[in-house]
C-alpha cells in the first residue's frame, strides 16, 4: 500500500498532470486538471500518512476528504455545462470514483473524531447534490424515481429516529442539510431501519432487480446491483445486513451511494435500449 500510494502521489499524478496540460489549450479544462491534482494529491498523501502512522495524518484526512467534492467536482460540472458536453459514461465514472475515494478515505480514519464526521458530512452532501443534478439532466423513469424517493424516506426516518432535533436538518424543499445532522457518529439500532421503511425498500428493490435481470444482462448493471446487495442483504455468516451496523452519517452515505448506483443503472439501461 505504501509503495502504491507513494507511486500514485509522487510519480503518476505529476506526470499525468504535466501530460494533460500539454494536451489542451482550453483554460477551463486546465482548471479542472489543476483542481484534480490538488484534491486527489492531498487525499492520497493523507492515505499514505494514515497507513504509515505519520504525524499530521488526521489533518490530511480532514482536509482531503471533502476537498474533491468542494473543489474538483464543482469545477468539473462547470466545465461540463459550459462546454455543453453530453452526460456520458465518463461523467458517471468520475462521480463513482469520487464516491469510492470518499468511502475509502473514511475507512482509513481509524480513530474517528467529530472533525472526521463533519468532513464526511460534506462529502455526503455533495454526492446527494450530484444525484439531484443527474436526475435533472437525465430521463429517469417512474420506477427508478420511486426507489430513490423511498431511500430519501429511509434516510429521513433514520435521522429523526436517532435524534428528533434532526428535523432542523430538513430543508424546505425536502432535501437534507447533512452538515446540520445531529448524532452523526451514533450507532443505529436495527429496529430503527425497519421502522423507517427498510423492508419496503427491499421489497421494491427485489421487484426492480428481478425485472432488470430479465431484460438487461449488462455486466456493469449486475456489478452495481451486487454492490448494493453487499450492504443490503445479510450474508450467510451474518445475522443482519452491513448497513444496519453503521453509524448514522456512514449509513446516510451508503444510502446516497445506492441512489447514485440506481441512477447509473438507469443510464446503462437507457443506453442499452438506444443501442438495440
Amino acid at each position: 500500500m505504501t509503495l502504491g500510494l507513494g507511486s500514485i502521489t509522487f510519480i503518476f499524478l505529476p506526470l499525468a498532470y504535466s501530460q494533460l496540460l500539454k494536451s489542451t489549450d482550453d483554460k477551463l479544462l486546465r482548471w479542472v486538471y489543476h483542481t484534480a491534482l490538488i484534491s486527489f494529491g492531498i487525499d492520497f498523501i493523507g492515505m499514505l500518512f494514515k497507513v504509515m502512522h505519520w504525524p499530521g495524518a488526521s489533518w490530511f484526512i480532514i482536509i482531503g476528504l471533502p476537498l474533491p467534492f468542494v473543489l474538483f467536482l464543482p469545477t468539473y460540472i462547470l466545465y461540463h455545462n459550459k462546454r455543453k458536453l453530453k452526460t456520458d459514461m465518463s461523467f458517471f465514472s468520475i462521480i463513482l470514483f469520487m464516491i469510492y475515494l470518499g468511502v475509502f478515505s473514511s475507512l482509513l480514519s481509524l480513530s474517528v473524531s467529530k472533525n472526521i464526521y463533519e468532513a464526511y458530512a460534506v462529502s455526503v452532501a455533495t454526492i446527494s447534490e450530484t444525484n439531484q443534478y443527474i436526475r435533472s439532466k437525465s430521463h429517469v423513469n417512474n420506477e427508478t424515481n420511486q426507489l430513490i424517493e423511498q431511500i430519501d424516506r429511509l434516510k429521513k426516518g433514520l435521522m429523526l429516529a436517532v435524534n428528533a432535533e434532526n428535523n432542523l436538518a430538513l430543508k424546505a424543499d425536502g432535501t437534507i442539510h447533512y452538515i446540520n445532522v445531529q448524532a452523526k457518529g451514533m450507532q443505529i439500532p436495527i429496529d430503527f431501519f425497519y421502522d423507517a421503511g427498510f423492508d419496503e425498500f427491499n421489497q421494491q428493490f427485489e421487484v426492480y432487480k428481478n425485472k432488470l435481470s430479465a431484460i438487461n444482462k449488462d455486466e456493469n448493471t449486475v456489478r452495481l446491483i451486487n454492490e448494493i446487495d453487499s450492504y443490503r442483504v445479510a450474508s450467510t455468516d451474518e445475522n443482519s445486513p452491513i448497513i444496519t451496523k453503521l453509524s448514522l452519517i456512514t449509513a446516510l452515505n451508503v444510502l446516497t451511494d445506492w441512489q447514485n448506483k440506481i441512477l447509473l443503472i438507469e443510464y446503462l439501461s437507457n443506453r442499452s435500449k438506444t443501442e438495440s
